[in-house]
């Protein structure tokens, strides 16, 4: 069970944690924070939100601000294009609302041809976005800097090194919240394991708690681990050496009172279970690892800054997943970058919704894809067993043969045809568009971003689901010589 980087997860609120399960609602104690006790809440499932997830965890009321988006950056050696939607979905308890007002694009600093925008969360650390981004511009006063890198790297530091923004009773607060939220993964996964095994004939569920709840936690510990195509995970770059012996020490008993209250918690909805002493160390692991590893299984914002820095010759873009500060120390990563140069092709860089844009930059969607690839293998591998059934030798060399078609030939032979239809797809179909991408001029940069996002909205829009994109297109468009140009498009096609 692998689970997919930066995993929508509950969104929390200051000082509380929450371990749902498919039917969990229980108070649970406050921890014993620095800066003073928290009162008493109730955590409860409510609707599953639309880019965040879906746990109400509020006190008084429940509700969740999920947000799915659709944004997009053009490139080419002229000029930078970016353009955002302006809905939100916000989902609780038994409702859900959606409004199309939000701005998600901003100038970065004053006079300089760079902007930022934001996607999947609003708000880092209960704060909002766009109030970080304008007291970074209120400290910046139009400064200029070599690089898109640099602005986007001092705008990280800016977020990190600043007490007055983030004090450290906030960090502990937060680092809380990140862990309830870790834990309530295991929570779910434990919940999910559970309900499998009930629909098993005979299985006796209560006798195997104890390993359910193992197995679970050493998943999560592997994820930890290793990455999806099984290459090892190292720690984030942004932290120095040892902030994994610094977290241990400082929140040691924040971790124990939550590894309790996860287990307390499970053992109420289920029924008493043994918890191992290598379980317990697992999860006091994951507590670190929550902090340090390159993973964003907890709620994060994509931060995607392009223009042009002074040195600058052509357009430039990075992107970076964020999540809290934790010790002085904004957890973040340096996802996606991209140059253009002289001999460089255009950039075509979509961020979270972004089916239908690839879909009109290949011809294909990529699930339908997907589905042809398994669909040609089961047909290939059924055409062969057919033949070599057939064929008048024995048993032994049916399978030997059949094995050695499908290890060898078979895959070759689908590597290789998959391969044609990408090279036919990509000649066709992409090529052309990134040629005419490469020579538009500012204004029809502009409008071409502006239009890739209404196809989301549009395809939203006819079908039978909940418009999670839409309203008026916020677009920046960024030159050189004419700096940074925003206005706000219509939302029709």
């Amino acid at each position: 069970m692998r689970r997919t980087e930066a995993r929508r997860v509950p969104s929390q609120g200051p000082g509380r944690a929450a371990f749902p399960t498919r039917r969990f609602e229980v108070n649970i104690a406050p921890a014993l924070l620095r800066g003073g006790a928290r009162p008493v809440w109730r955590a409860r499932r409510s609707g599953r939100g639309l880019g965040c997830g879906g746990w109400g965890l509020r006190p008084g009321y429940l509700e969740e601000e999920g947000r799915m988006t659709s944004e997009v950056v053009l490139m080419n050696r002229q000029a930078v294009a970016m353009a955002a939607d302006s809905a939100v979905t916000i989902t609780g308890h038994q409702y859900l609302k959606t409004y199309q007002s939000v701005d998600k694009l901003f100038p970065l600093v004053d006079g300089q041809p760079v902007a930022v925008m934001i996607y999947n969360n609003a708000e880092i650390m209960s704060t909002p976005w766009e109030t970080v981004i304008s007291l970074y511009r209120d400290a910046s006063r139009g400064r200029s800097l070599d690089t898109v890198e640099d602005y986007a790297e001092d705008f990280m530091n800016f977020i990190s090194g600043n007490p007055d923004l983030f004090p450290a009773d906030h960090q502990d607060t937060e680092f809380f919240k990140l862990l309830a939220v870790v834990f309530s993964v295991i929570a779910e996964d434990f919940d999910a394991q559970i309900q499998k095994l009930s629909q098993t004939p005979g299985a006796r569920v209560k006798d195997h708690l104890g390993s359910i709840f193992e197995f679970v936690v050493g998943q999560l510990h592997a994820d930890y681990q290793r990455y999806p195509d099984d290459t090892r995970r190292g720690d984030l770059a942004c932290f120095p050496g040892g902030m994994g012996e610094q977290v241990k020490r400082r929140y040691r008993n924040e971790t124990e009172q939550l590894i309790e209250s996860l287990v307390v918690s499970l053992k109420n909805d289920y029924g008493a279970f043994a918890v191992s002493d290598a379980t317990r160390e697992r999860l006091r692991e994951i507590a670190v690892f929550a902090v340090t590893r390159d993973a964003f299984f907890e709620h994060y914002t994509g931060v995607v800054f392009a223009g042009f820095g002074a040195r600058d010759k052509f357009p430039a873009m990075r992107s970076y997943l964020t999540s809290s500060v934790i010790l002085g120390i904004l957890k973040r990563k340096q996802d996606r970058s991209a140059d253009m140069s002289s001999d460089g092709g255009p950039v075509v860089q979509p961020f979270a919704q972004d089916r239908m844009i690839r879909t009109f930059l290949t011809g294909m969607d990529q699930y339908l894809r997907m589905f042809m690839y398994g669909e040609t293998l089961k047909l290939s591998m059924n055409l062969v067993s057919d033949v070599i059934g057939r064929a008048p030798i024995s048993d032994q060399q049916r399978q030997a043969l059949f094995r050695d078609y499908s290890e060898n030939n078979m895959g070759h032979a689908l590597r290789e045809f998959f391969k044609s239809i990408d090279a036919y797809q990509y000649a066709v179909h992409t090529r052309p568009i990134y040629r005419a991408i490469g020579s538009l001029p500012k204004r029809e940069l502009g409008e071409t971003a502006a239009s890739l996002i209404k196809l989301n909205s549009f395809q939203q829009k006819v079908m039978h689901s909940i418009e999670t994109v839409g309203g008026p297109i916020d677009v920046a468009v960024i030159t050189r010589n004419g700096g940074l140009e925003m206005k706000r498009d219509k939302p029709d096609l």
